[in-house]
């Protein structure tokens, strides 16, 4: 036999236990506000009955992206220079990437994470490096750059195996790249830049703990490369983003 009631009738107990779930969630988020808010009377109050109802199902930490959260951000910073004494102002690269791809914006693209991936990538060796290996990429190189970098890096009396070596030196032209393409769209191909020069800036925030403090800074040192560009990079391509990004 066919249904003739009403779409908008329903039988009364499909009416309650909706009416009944709709109340259990609403109080269970607000034992959760209570719960995971600051000191308040309604949780002094409810004290120990609470602790009981949350935990350990219910308990959010802050280790929700456990093992190893992300507190960490890494930027990349460069700055040009017109001669081996005269240098521009360091530009924070990653912070126009994000304030132009990633900020206010409902879909980003990936090219708002190039910079923050490279210089964690380099990071990740870099803590790796010897003394030595550090002080090498630490030094200006005015040409043939990364074979005399590699030469150097290998003659040390311990060193890092071959194959990290030759990784960390891909980053580093990588990140030369990068910041010759960057120069030129920042300052102008024909501003007359002859070397670039990058840091990568490492901003660890405080633990929960101490969360009151200021977030440490540590600056990882890189020196003078040359111009370099990868056969097939599009400059112009490059040149247009970084405009749109700074507009």
């Amino acid at each position: 036999m066919q249904d003739t009631r009403p779409d908008n009738q329903r039988p009364v107990w499909i009416k309650v236990v909706a009416g009944m779930l709709g109340g259990l969630l609403c109080a269970h988020l607000l034992a959760t506000a209570v719960f995971v808010g600051p000191a308040n009377a309604a949780k002094e109050t409810l004290g120990a009955s609470l602790t009981d109802y949350m935990e350990p199902y219910f308990q959010q930490e802050w280790s929700l992206f456990a093992p190893t959260p992300i507190s960490v951000g890494y930027s990349l910073h460069v700055r040009g220079w017109y001669d081996a004494e005269t240098p521009t102002d360091w530009v924070d690269v990653t912070e126009v990437e994000v304030e132009g791809n990633i900020l206010h914006s409902l879909a980003p693209s990936r090219a708002g994470i190039v910079t923050r991936r490279l210089a964690g990538n380099m990071r990740k060796q870099y803590n790796d490096l010897t003394v030595e290996e550090r002080a090498v990429l630490a030094g200006d190189y005015h040409e043939n750059a990364w074979p005399r970098m590699e030469e150097a890096m290998l003659a040390a009396d311990e060193h890092s195996s071959d194959a990290r070596i030759s990784y960390v030196l891909r980053l580093d032209r990588a990140m030369a790249a990068y910041a010759t393409q960057f120069a030129w769209a920042w300052w102008g191909r024909d501003a007359g830049i002859e070397y670039v020069e990058f840091q990568i800036v490492e901003t660890r925030a405080p633990r929960f703990d101490e969360r009151d403090s200021d977030p440490s800074v540590t600056t990882r040192e890189f020196g003078r490369r040359p111009l370099y560009q990868y056969e097939g990079q599009d400059s112009e391509a490059f040149a247009e983003a970084i405009e749109r990004f700074r507009s």
